[in-house]
């Protein structure tokens, strides 16, 4: 059983994540756990706390209790050490979360941390900078750029109705990238490691964190009413039959590199705009429950 436990947990969480997290703690601690709890403003602060926790052999797994920003930050100060990842999910979209079918009673989650089983997968590297997820390069990264943050605090996913709205009303940008050895035109592309999108939409049904690749999913709709039955499509799981959506499973993206082009990497934007998204030759250690399909499909 793991007994010392580091949460490191998004300081702008509202009240009822906080009562999650809360919840979780106890459980933890009647169960015999030491935890620590360490409030981070950014994703710097989550690198860096999750980078002196691993360096300091004072923990046996290193939480992070937000959404998949918050994820990805804890994530980047765990890289190249070999102290597990665990995850509490009191974010917005928690797509790693849905991903690895960890939900949110209080219980379970705290019996997953204590033992549930550590996973290696590889990662994904945006010129060198980890990303655990996707890769977004159009439509969606504009979307998060005009996300207003003190907004989605306090209203969750309903923060992201206005910007979507105002991408979709404006004409898409078609831009080359170069996927693996061929070379296409889209108007959005999404590089992933995982099934899910957006929470629990479902975006490349057949991809999985153990795969030793991405799925790159290419949209070439050139018009707003093409480009909004995309979304359409995508939310009703209905894209992979369209003719102006194609999936290619891959190992390596070569992205314009334009300014005009933006990129998010695991829900965040992300400047400067990456050239090349790559697979890690190493891999990071992830906590998941006992019943996850990472934990039943990870090679033996």
């Amino acid at each position: 059983m793991r007994s010392r436990l580091l949460i490191i947990h998004n300081a702008h969480a509202g009240l009822r994540q906080r009562q999650l997290l809360g919840e979780v703690r106890r459980h933890l601690e009647n169960a015999g756990a030491a935890v620590r709890i360490e409030d981070a403003q950014t994703l710097e602060q989550d690198r860096d706390l999750a980078r002196s926790a691993a360096e300091s052999g004072a923990f046996d797994a290193v939480i992070a209790a937000g959404g998949d920003s918050t994820i990805r930050g804890v994530a980047c100060g765990l890289i190249g050490s070999a102290m597990p990842l665990g995850i509490i999910p009191v974010g917005t979209g928690n797509v790693l979360a849905e991903e690895i079918a960890l939900g949110r009673d209080p219980a379970a989650l705290a019996a997953t941390l204590l033992a549930g089983p550590g996973v290696p997968v590889r990662y994904g590297r945006a010129d060198g900078t980890p990303f655990l997820m996707m890769a977004g390069a159009g439509f969606d990264a504009h979307v998060v750029e005009h996300l207003n943050l003190p907004w989605k605090r306090q209203v969750g996913k309903m923060a992201y109705s206005w910007p979507i709205i105002r991408q979709i009303v404006q004409k898409p940008k078609p831009f080359e990238v170069a996927i693996d050895n061929r070379t296409v035109r889209a108007t959005w592309l999404v590089v992933t490691r995982v099934a899910h999108y957006g929470g629990s939409f479902v975006i490349a049904k057949d991809q999985q964190l153990s795969d030793d690749g991405f799925q790159a999913i290419v949209t070439t709709a050139e018009s707003r009413q093409a480009f909004a039955a995309v979304l359409i499509a995508i939310a009703r799981g209905h894209h992979a039959a369209r003719r102006d959506v194609s999936i290619i499973p891959c190992t390596h993206v070569r992205l314009p590199g334009s300014p005009a082009i933006a990129v998010q990497l695991d829900g965040e934007r992300f400047a400067p705009s990456p050239r090349e998204l790559t697979l890690s030759d190493d891999r990071l250690t992830i906590i998941v429950p006992a019943a996850s399909p990472l934990a039943l499909n990870a090679p033996s």
